[in-house]
């Protein structure tokens, strides 16, 4: 999970070398940026994307910038994917304790 604010200042300070982009996991798109570092053009695109950055949500940053699946965003941006997480570990805990008890009473 990428972090809006990281991204954003990258592109504001250094988007002319596209690092925000490499930091995103764009990586062509990277070197388009220092391919055309040059011009000037790659810096006041990186401005432009990093105030984009820093105004959206996280959520919508995360899917729209990161590639991550809308579900998993939402999830991870409520906490509930933590949750999820915690009570799938309660359960197998739970059926390992019950099939210990049945090994046991085999006996």
């Amino acid at each position: 999970m990428k972090n809006k604010y990281v991204a954003g200042v990258l592109a504001i300070l250094l988007g002319d070398l596209g690092i925000h982009k490499f930091y995103l996991g764009k990586i062509g798109w990277g070197i388009v940026y220092l391919l055309f570092c040059w011009t000037g053009i790659p810096a006041i695109v990186g401005l432009i994307e990093g105030i984009i950055y820093l105004c959206t949500d996280d959520e919508t940053f995360q899917v729209k910038y990161c590639g991550m699946p809308p579900s998993i965003a939402v999830k991870e941006s409520s906490g509930e994917y933590d949750q999820i997480e915690d009570t799938h570990k309660d359960e197998t805990l739970m059926n390992n304790n019950d099939a210990n008890h049945d090994d046991i009473n085999m006996i």
